[in-house]
């Protein structure tokens, strides 16, 4: 096949660019912990007092993933932390609290919940009503379904020095337990992971809500939580407002984690419609840049090249596949993450769907998200 010179050396370029993405990305997330692993002691532990934001739109499976987030957060090595249980909405979760009172006896934790609707985001509803009544001036927001390790504490704290007014960590899903799982953790392990890391160890640092940690003289200087509560980017709308105050983020250089178990088709469809739309609003070129240099595209531009060699336009389609798969599985085993035999099949399914994805980001206005219609992504 005679290919036209101008498209054959566009399809070169756009090859090429898509391999040092991958590559690029890949080698910078793996060496993001180099980057942030602590330097220095902490001289002293100052108490903390951690925001756990919980939905009243509650489940079996919600239910089970708060109960583990609080263990973990109770079996922290700090010598002194209250813990804040707000539910979001007052007048839905009344029997909720009830249990959470029931179930929470410790003097460490505090049930407590949101009075009035003060964002479109009911999240950040809660993580204000919790804020105004902790004891302590550093405040960590953390998600009432990630796992933190014993230290999470300190190695947020080694981070929350000089200008850094903000940490935060990347977030990882571990223990799939169907295929849907597996999905899951090809978006959030091989693609968000990596970027979030990646962007991290070249110095385009952001949050990430499943965990935050700041000083609440920081927070202010920011602007506070109810003006990223206008859409479901919290995180990202919250860096945004830290780096225009004047103050840096970070991330640990140790990730949390997320129990992913059982998912649903539907439900990593949305979660990542939502996350790309974030990602569309706050971080536009690495939005184009994924689209751009998607596998799909690396797979069309090869096929283009490879058309002009004896082994066929067939043959380099299916050699690009293969060693762009072999990448992100090399990545996951380097990073030491969860790797299993449905893995390869998973990151295949995530890049056939990930362009009408990404486009359905594109026009996509409005999620449910913590049980609201929630805008998303609105310039």
């Amino acid at each position: 096949m005679i290919v036209d010179q101008p498209l054959l050396i566009a399809s070169a370029v756009l090859w090429a660019a898509s391999l040092l993405w991958l590559l690029g990305s890949m080698a910078c997330a793996l060496l993001q912990p180099g980057k942030r692993r602590p330097s220095r002691m902490i001289s002293h532990t100052p108490p903390i007092s951690i925001v756990v934001p919980t939905s009243a739109v509650d489940s079996p499976r919600a239910a089970s993933d708060r109960a583990e987030a609080m263990n973990s957060l109770l079996a922290l090595n700090h010598p002194d932390y209250e813990i804040l249980l707000c539910v979001d909405r007052a007048e839905q979760g009344r029997n909720l609290v009830a249990k959470l009172l029931r179930t929470y006896r410790d003097r460490r934790v505090v049930v407590m919940t949101t009075r009035h609707q003060s964002s479109p985001n009911a999240k950040i509803d809660a993580m204000e009503a919790a804020a105004k009544e902790a004891r302590h001036e550093l405040l960590l927001f953390s998600d009432d379904d990630v796992l933190v390790d014993r230290d999470h504490v300190s190695h947020l704290l080694q981070q929350l020095h000089d200008n850094v007014g903000l940490v935060s960590a990347a977030a990882i899903g571990i223990r799939p337990t169907n295929f849907w799982g597996y999905l899951e953790l090809a978006f959030m392990n091989g693609q968000f992971a990596r970027l979030h890391l990646a962007g991290d160890f070249v110095g385009f640092s952001g949050a990430l809500g499943k965990t935050i940690l700041v000083k609440r003289a920081g927070l202010q200087r920011a602007g506070g939580l109810l003006r990223t509560g206008v859409d479901c980017c919290e995180d990202a709308a919250l860096t945004r407002n830290f780096k225009a105050a004047g103050l840096e983020v970070a991330l640990s250089h140790i990730p949390v984690r997320q129990p992913i178990l059982n998912q649903r088709f539907s439900d990593v469809w949305r979660r990542h419609i939502r996350w790309l739309g974030c990602r569309r609003k706050y971080l536009t070129v690495v939005f184009l840049c994924e689209g751009l240099f998607s596998t799909p595209v690396a797979v069309a531009a090869g096929a283009v090249v490879s058309s002009q060699f004896s082994w066929g336009a067939a043959a380099g389609a299916a050699g690009c596949v293969l060693a762009w798969c072999a990448a992100d599985s090399l990545f996951t085993l380097l990073s030491g993450w969860h790797f299993g035999l449905r893995t390869p099949v998973a990151w295949l399914v995530r890049e056939v769907i990930f362009l009408p994805m990404w486009a359905s980001a594109l026009v996509t206005r409005t999620v449910t998200w913590y049980g609201r219609r929630v805008p998303l992504a609105v310039n």
